[in-house]
């Protein structure tokens, strides 16, 4: 039986922790889980990762960019599977997404922009401009700006609303060009932890939202395409196999979000007077109502 420590930071990620150990029982694994949750609390994760070293786990499985850094700033060689890391290279969690190096791997979290862009034409057809709304201050909500912004080059006019605190929000109904047909979300924790003041100035301003946070939709956005954070643990739980059974986690390429789900709130659409389009509905993995 494997110890295989799980640190996670926050509960919004259990649905990994599931599928992970789905994973590991379909690949006749059997294991003893040594749990520990940050509750949000990113600066306590190295001493939890520090007692799970302790517990001489066999692996630690980190969930979310701070848990795998602090995973992989332990002393030793105890190997590393994380997701949903948006930008593994970029927070020097890998060398590369093929042959990541060190004691790291895992999948990451991100939707392709492309994907992204493709999903709003769909789900509104008509819209022509389009705000980002962003923390300013977060990596990864800079980084899927930039890639929004190249993916979406030729289908929309796109303006930067960016917020660097929590206070920026308060005024956005002031910063809401008259022009914009909907607003996008990219992750970043100001704006999923005020979601409930978006929501407002965007429902007085009768703009639909589309997030990058699945929290967010039955809150009031209009939409999501976002990774499957269950199916992120399964594939997870495929290179936990590997690495246990001798390969270097290093050696392990690092695996993307290629199969994100759908999520739509139908009561946000009635209230906007938006029709969702059957082809959207159909492939919906979720549908509030």
């Amino acid at each position: 039986m494997y110890h295989i420590g799980i640190l996670q930071l926050t509960q919004n990620l259990d649905d990994a922790v599931h599928g992970f150990k789905s994973g590991l029982s379909e690949q006749g694994l059997t294991a003893e889980f040594h749990y520990l949750n940050a509750d949000g609390a990113a600066g306590d994760l190295s001493l939890l990762a520090g007692k799970l070293a302790e517990q001489k786990v066999d692996l630690i499985f980190a969930c979310s960019t701070p848990a795998a850094q602090a995973a992989v700033g332990l002393p030793g060689n105890i190997p590393v599977v994380f997701t949903p890391v948006f930008d593994p290279v970029g927070v020097g969690l890998a060398a590369t997404m093929d042959k990541p190096g060190g004691k790291t791997t895992g999948v990451a979290g991100m939707v392709p922009a492309a994907a992204k862009v493709a999903f709003i034409r769909e789900l509104l057809p008509a819209a022509k401009t389009i705000g980002i709304l962003y923390h300013s201050g977060d990596g990864n909500a800079l980084l899927e700006v930039k890639n929004f912004k190249e993916a979406a080059e030729n289908e929309f006019t796109l303006i930067d609303l960016p917020a660097d605190k929590p206070e920026d929000l308060s005024i956005l109904a002031d910063r809401l060009p008259p022009e914009l047909d909907a607003l996008f979300l990219p992750i970043g924790r100001i704006i999923e932890e005020n979601f409930a003041s978006v929501a407002y100035y965007a429902e007085a301003a009768n703009l639909p939202v589309i997030t990058s946070h699945a929290p967010n939709v039955p809150l009031g956005a209009l939409g999501a395409l976002v990774a499957n954070h269950f199916e992120l643990g399964r594939a997870c739980a495929v290179k936990a196999a590997q690495i246990l059974a001798g390969t270097k986690p290093g050696d392990i390429p690092v695996g993307i979000a290629d199969n994100p789900e759908i999520q739509l709130n139908a009561f946000a659409a009635a209230n906007l007077g938006v029709m969702l389009p059957q082809s959207l509905l159909a492939k919906a993995r979720e549908i509030y109502e």
